[in-house]
């Protein structure tokens, strides 16, 4: 394997660690607050600080590795063209994940959290299929402190109306999570 190749697939894992760290360690937490808070306040500065320093990447870094450049001109400019929109889209989406888990992980590790016990009557159910098969369940319930509908995946069926409760912590950024 070639330095820059491992220096790539180190990246990858570590990008992968981020990502999924949360997932792992906090068994219930709130997504769209979380997801709001990413697409509002990184989503655009993201893709623009990309788009600037984009290009100046691939023509210093990646262009000089490609040895079957195109003989005509106009298909190695398309085929340059393609490769950056591409690598800004993939390398957004990397960000934007790893920025949600770290949202998601430091309203654990930052501040002090707010003990509160959840005792709130499910307003939808619904259950979907992961890749493997097994069912995931989803429900909605109202967020006691700020009214919102609060959407969490949960680990068994419940009946609509049924009492959701449960001991959760609002974090630093006031999102709901629990990790028992």
């Amino acid at each position: 394997m070639k330095k820059w190749q491992l220096k790539v697939f180190l990246s990858l894992i570590i990008c992968a660690g981020i990502i999924s760290y949360p997932f792992f360690t906090i068994k219930y937490f709130e997504t769209s607050t979380a997801l709001l808070i990413t697409a509002k306040y990184l989503l655009i500065p993201i893709i623009l600080l990309l788009s600037l320093f984009g290009p100046r990447f691939y023509y210093r870094k990646v262009k000089p590795l490609d040895h079957n450049i195109p003989k005509n001109k106009l298909k190695a400019k398309a085929r340059d063209i393609i490769s950056i929109v591409m690598m800004i889209i993939f390398t957004s989406g990397i960000l934007f994940g790893m920025a949600f888990s770290l949202i998601i992980t430091t309203n654990k590790f930052l501040g002090k959290s707010e003990v509160v016990t959840i005792k709130e009557p499910v307003i939808t159910y619904s259950i979907s299929a992961k890749k493997n098969g097994n069912p995931r369940h989803y429900i909605e319930f109202l967020n006691p402190k700020t009214g919102k509908r609060v959407e969490l995946e949960v680990y068994r069926k419940y009946e609509v109306g049924e009492l959701f409760e449960k001991r959760m912590k609002y974090g630093a950024w006031g999102i709901l999570y629990a990790t028992k």
